[in-house]
């Protein structure tokens, strides 16, 4: 069977769709998260979904760039997709307090430019889910930012890209931890940008800047690390099997207004998604072969990123993540002590 995604990788300005990125910061992207086409077995079912982050669920939600939230329900009036708001409703629910007014407001606005009220019945009891699972997926986002860490402090080094990902690979590697391709990925965009900041925009690389900066305590860089946590999240949280539609897959696209996701998305695409079993699925990611990351470190990344030549069994997998906690605690000491020595010198 083959699979096509519904719609095409496209910004919206103003609530006019365009094949190129604008300029202006406030830009709707649109990614489709597989590749255009592929191949699924006859008897999978696959769903359709425009998966939101923080920004653009609060856009909708607080009536903010009216004209790309009605961009978004007529591009939904037309193609079978689902309107799916649950990771920015995850993030909403770690940082902010009124989580759960901001959840029943969705669920009117739903009624409002949909007709559709069955959303206001069901939620409390999707609220009362989402509290119950808090602390499960506060332990996930955690666990996903621990490459981080490392990846800040080798920022901050005087090497060349190609270097640094072959230190970071040694390092993930020789201390025994998870491997995370789009982390090693976004890794290598930020290492390029700190090699090559002329093949950047300057929108671009002042947030780029802004993200690998390293904080005055060891307290606020954890915090600054679980925000962009969130964001490389996003697109792994994004693949995931639909439970109640049996043998069913969600074809997932991302909705977002964030420049460095949107930079570092339109680099990669997943070329198949695995079912895992318990709700859980994996992709297989890819460089697109018209990013900067395919042309400039392409070869670089082939040769370092981490694989493995054996599954792993659960204890295996239990003991990288405790591994992986340290391993970030370790290097965000290394880079606030490194930002203390510069400020002293």
């Amino acid at each position: 069977m083959l699979i096509k995604s519904l719609i095409e990788e496209q910004w919206v300005l103003n609530g006019i769709p365009q094949k190129t990125r604008p300029v202006e910061d406030d830009a709707l992207y649109i990614k489709p998260l597989i590749q255009s086409t592929g191949v699924a077995a006859d008897d999978r079912i696959f769903l359709h979904s425009l998966i939101l982050d923080n920004n653009i669920f609060s856009d909708l939600v607080e009536n903010r760039r009216p004209e790309n939230s009605e961009y978004i329900a007529k591009l939904l009036r037309a193609h079978p997709i689902e309107l799916n708001p649950a990771i920015a409703m995850i993030e909403q629910r770690q940082k902010y307090a009124g989580a759960s007014e901001k959840l029943h407001e969705y669920a009117e606005l739903l009624e409002r430019i949909f007709g559709w009220s069955e959303a206001k019945q069901g939620a409390a009891e999707f609220d009362a889910s989402m509290e119950a699972t808090r602390t499960a997926i506060t332990a996930n986002v955690q666990l996903l930012s621990g490459y981080l860490a490392v990846i800040v402090y080798l920022f901050h080094q005087t090497a060349t890209a190609a270097s640094k990902l072959e230190w970071l690979s040694g390092l993930v590697q020789n201390s025994d931890l998870p491997f995370f391709q789009l982390h090693y990925y976004f890794a290598a965009l930020m290492f390029l940008a700190a090699e090559r900041p002329e093949l950047f925009n300057n929108k671009d690389l002042k947030k780029i800047k802004s993200d690998m900066k390293v904080a005055k305590s060891q307290q606020e860089q954890q915090a600054k690390l679980q925000n962009l946590s969130y964001d490389l999240a996003l697109p792994a949280l994004a693949l995931f099997p639909a439970k109640s539609y049996g043998n069913a897959l969600v074809f997932p696209y991302i909705a977002t207004r964030d420049r460095l996701v949107q930079l570092f998305l339109s680099q990669v695409s997943c070329q198949m998604i695995i079912d895992m079993g318990d709700g859980r699925a994996n992709g297989s990611w890819i460089l697109n072969k018209s990013g900067m990351l395919h042309t400039y470190l392409g070869d670089v990344i082939e040769a370092y990123i981490p694989r493995r030549s054996s599954s792993s069994s659960k204890d295996d997998i239990s003991v990288r993540k405790s591994r992986l906690v340290a391993f970030s605690e370790q290097y965000i000491r290394l880079s606030v002590g490194m930002k203390s020595e510069v400020s002293t010198d």
